[in-house]
C-alpha cells in the first residue's frame, strides 16, 4: 500500500499504461486511414476526429502532470543527487515549477544556479513538450478538412432498358406514325424534347444526343441499361446548292449529285426538312434508309440589323434563307450513368424499319419549328453559319429522337426481369463523411505524442532503483503553503499559512535552506541571512 499510494509509483504505471495505450491507438488509427496522395483520409465525420484528438491532447496534458514526480526522481537517480541547497527562493520556485507547471515560474528556475538547475531543465522539457502536443493538435485542427463521399451501395437488379418497336415501317397505320408526317403523341414528345419526361432522358454530350430511360426514383450511386445515340453534323451549302433571290418569291436552290439533286423555293415555307436517305424499293413496295439519316434542311428568318456571312442569302422581299446538309448517324448503345457521368458501349443498329421512322421523325413539323425557334439566337447573335448548323445540328437530334420515341420507344419497368433489359440495373448511392488531413499534419502530431512520452516513461522507470529518493521528490511536489510553513514555523509567532504570500515571498528571500536524506528521512535545515 506504500507504493499505491505513492504519487510517483503511480507516475510511473500511468506512464507506461499511457505509453502502450498510445501506441495501439496510432496502429489502429493508422490502419484505419488510407494514404491518398499526400493527405490520410478515414470514414469519418471531421468532428468527431478532431474531438478525438483534442481529448488525446487534453488526456495527454494531464498525463504528463501527473507523471511530474516519477520523472523527477528518475533525474535525482540518473545524477546522482541526494542533496538540495540554496536559497529558499530558488527551491521555492522549483517547488512551485514543479506543482504548477507554470511558464514563467519554470523560466525563472532554469536561470537559478545550484543543483536546482537540471531539474528546472526536465521541469521546463515536460513544459515545452505540452506546447508542442497543443500546437501539433492546433496544426491538425486547422489542416483536416471533411468531404461528403458519393459511394457504392446496395446493388438492385432491374429491367432497365428501351423497348424498341419492331415494325416502324412506313404505313398509314403502324406502331410508331399516324403516316409519313405526323406524331402519334405529340405530347409525349414535347415532353421528351424539353427533357421533363419522367420516362425518358435526353443526354447531350460531346460525342452526341442519348435518349435513355429515366434514372431511378431513388438517389442513385450508378444505373445502366440500353439507350439511342444519335450523333448528328450540319454544314452550310446555300453557296454549294447556288441558292439566290431571284424575282418576286422565288429563292430557288438546286443542290449538285452529291446532296441526291434536292431543290426547291426557300420562300414557300418558313422551314423544311426534305430527307434524301430514303429509297423506295417497287418491288417490295417498302422504303429503305440509309444510316445516317441525310436530309438538307432549309431554314427562314426575319433579318436583323447585322452582318451575315454569306451563307445566309437575303430574299428579295426581305428575310434571310440558308440551306444546311446535315447528317445523324444512329446506334443503339449499353449507357452506365456513374455519380452524373455517362459510360457506353456500342450495341448494334438499329433495323431499317426503325431507321426509316427516325428518318419521319427526323422532318416533323411541329418539332422542326420548335427547333428553328430555339437555335434562332445563334444565328442573330454571330451571323456565322458554322455556329448556326453546330447549334442547329444538336437541338434537331434532340428533336429527332423525341418524335421517334413518343411512338417507337417504351420504357422497360423496374424489376420485372423481362425484355431487352434483364441483367441491368441500378447501385444505390451511400453518403459517407470522410476526414481529410495532410500526411505531414499527422505523422508529427503522432510523434510528438508517443516519443517524448515514451522517454518519459523510460525515466521513470530509473525512480525505482532508489525508494529513498522518492522521499525528497515528495517534499519538491508538496503544496507550496506546505514549504513557507515549514521554513517560517521557527521565526514566527503566527502560523505562517496565515500570511500573506506576497509577505512570505519578501521573508523567504532572507532563507538558506539545505535539505536533504539522512538515514531515510528528509531533513531540512534553514538559517537566516
Amino acid at each position: 500500500m506504500k507504493y499505491f499510494s505513492s504519487s510517483i509509483f503511480q507516475g510511473i504505471i500511468i506512464g507506461w499504461v499511457t505509453s502502450v495505450l498510445i501506441f495501439i491507438l496510432l496502429v489502429f488509427v493508422g490502419m484505419w486511414g488510407k494514404i491518398t496522395g499526400l493527405d490520410v483520409m478515414w470514414d469519418l465525420r471531421v468532428g468527431l476526429f478532431l474531438t478525438a484528438v483534442t481529448v488525446t491532447t487534453k488526456v495527454i496534458s494531464f498525463i504528463a502532470c501527473f507523471m511530474m514526480p516519477a520523472i523527477l526522481t528518475g533525474m535525482l537517480v540518473l545524477n546522482k543527487i541526494p542533496t538540495l541547497n540554496g536559497s529558499g527562493a530558488m527551491i521555492s520556485q522549483l517547488i512551485e515549477a514543479s506543482i504548477t507547471l507554470s511558464p514563467l515560474c519554470t523560466l525563472k528556475a532554469c536561470f537559478n544556479s545550484g543543483k536546482t538547475r537540471k531539474l528546472a531543465i526536465v521541469i521546463g522539457s515536460v513544459l515545452v513538450w505540452q506546447y508542442t502536443v497543443s500546437l501539433a493538435d492546433l496544426y491538425l485542427h486547422i489542416t483536416a478538412v471533411g468531404r461528403s463521399q458519393q459511394l457504392p451501395g446496395l446493388m438492385i437488379p432491374s429491367a432497365r432498358s428501351l423497348d424498341i418497336a419492331k415494325n416502324c415501317s412506313f404505313s398509314y397505320i403502324t406502331t410508331c406514325f399516324r403516316n409519313k408526317r405526323g406524331l402519334s403523341n405529340p405530347g409525349k414528345a414535347l415532353k421528351i424534347y424539353r427533357n421533363t419526361s419522367d420516362t425518358f432522358q435526353i443526354w447531350n454530350n460531346d460525342d452526341g444526343v442519348y435518349l435513355l430511360q429515366a434514372p431511378p426514383l431513388n438517389t442513385s450511386y450508378a444505373y445502366s441499361g440500353s439507350g439511342i445515340l444519335l450523333k448528328p453534323f450540319c454544314e452550310p451549302v446555300s453557296t454549294l446548292c447556288n441558292l439566290k433571290a431571284r424575282y418576286g418569291a422565288m429563292t430557288n436552290y438546286s443542290c449538285p449529285e452529291s446532296l441526291w439533286y434536292a431543290s426547291g423555293n426557300t420562300q414557300t415555307v418558313l422551314s423544311d426538312v426534305n430527307v434524301t436517305s430514303d429509297v423506295f424499293e417497287p418491288i417490295d413496295n417498302l422504303y429503305i434508309a440509309l444510316n445516317p439519316i441525310h436530309a438538307i434542311v432549309t431554314i427562314r428568318y426575319n433579318t436583323e440589323r447585322i452582318e451575315y456571312d454569306s451563307e445566309f442569302v437575303g430574299e428579295v422581299h426581305g428575310g434571310h434563307s440558308i440551306l444546311l446538309h446535315c447528317q445523324i448517324l444512329t446506334s443503339i448503345t449499353e449507357n452506365v450513368v456513374t455519380l452524373g457521368s455517362l459510360k457506353s458501349l456500342p450495341l448494334g443498329n438499329l433495323t431499317t424499319s426503325q431507321q426509316f421512322a427516325l428518318g419521319v421523325a427526323s422532318s416533323e413539323g411541329e418539332l422542326l419549328r420548335r427547333t428553328v425557334d430555339d437555335v434562332e439566337d445563334v444565328a442573330h447573335s454571330t451571323g456565322n453559319s458554322t455556329l448556326f448548323a453546330n447549334a442547329f445540328a444538336q437541338q434537331w437530334a434532340q428533336a429527332t429522337i423525341a418524335g421517334f420515341s413518343s411512338g417507337a420507344v417504351q420504357a422497360n419497368g423496374e424489376g420485372d426481369g423481362e425484355g431487352d433489359g434483364e441483367g441491368y440495373g441500378y447501385v444505390l448511392e451511400v453518403i459517407k463523411e470522410q476526414t481529410f488531413a495532410p500526411l505531414s499534419a499527422v505523422l508529427i502530431y503522432a510523434i510528438v505524442i508517443t516519443f517524448p512520452l515514451f522517454i518519459f516513461s523510460c525515466v521513470c522507470v530509473f525512480s525505482l532503483q532508489n525508494d529513498t529518493i522518492w522521499i525528497l521528490v515528495e517534499f519538491i511536489c508538496t503544496p507550496q503553503r506546505l514549504l513557507y510553513q515549514a521554513l517560517f514555523k521557527e521565526h514566527h509567532m503566527d502560523d505562517a499559512c496565515s500570511k500573506s504570500l506576497s509577505d512570505q515571498a519578501m521573508r523567504i528571500k532572507e532563507v538558506e535552506c539545505d535539505v536533504k536524506l539522512e538515514e531515510g528521512h528528509l531533513k531540512l535545515t534553514t538559517k537566516i541571512q
